[in-house]
């Protein structure tokens, strides 16, 4: 079984969350930047899209590089935690963490047009320019060849989530959030 986070949100995932802070902790116990990603999972949820730690599609053979994924159709956001074997929430990876603030990234992108359909869209006036004022150059060719089957357009909103991602400020994340999605 896979792990839907939905209305006992905070119940389900305070013990997996918790964990990464190297302990389980109560959560006024958590570092600043593990209750900012927290609340960003929270923020995520009240939009009314499903929170998914380690779905199947993420143990499958297949998919073995895949580090999470958003699905706008079907209303999920998909974190594949690094260290999982099985649908089992462990202790959470800084590349975890990033993986939340890209996929979280990709649901902003979605709400750009007011629907959530999977049609995602810039936030930023130039995502090109915020992702060579962040990346660096070997990153935005390694991005540009790994989703080589996307169109341009994927190509820049994958750029601009990586960008984002990189950035590292889940608190004005949730800020886009709750500015552009609800």
């Amino acid at each position: 079984p896979f792990f839907i986070l939905s209305m006992n949100f905070i119940q389900k995932t305070l013990t997996g969350l918790a964990i990464a802070a190297t302990s389980v902790l109560p959560v006024e116990a958590m570092t600043d930047s593990f209750r900012d990603h927290y609340n960003l999972a929270l923020a995520v949820e009240e939009v009314g899209i499903d929170f998914i730690v380690n779905a199947p599609p993420c143990n499958s053979k297949v998919s073995t590089n895949v580090y999470g994924y958003y699905y706008g159709p079907g209303k999920q956001l998909v974190v594949c935690q690094t260290n999982a074997t099985n649908a089992t929430q462990v202790a959470w990876t800084d590349e975890d963490l990033d993986t939340l603030r890209h996929e979280a990234h990709h649901l902003v992108q979605d709400c750009m047009d007011g629907k959530l359909d999977g049609q995602l869209n810039a936030v930023y006036d130039d995502p090109e320019m915020l992702a060579r004022t962040i990346l660096p150059s070997s990153m935005i060719f390694q991005i540009r060849d790994g989703y080589s089957d996307l169109s341009a357009h994927g190509q820049m909103m994958e750029l601009e989530a990586f960008a984002v991602a990189a950035i590292n400020d889940p608190q004005e994340q949730l800020r886009d959030i709750q500015r552009f999605c609800m």
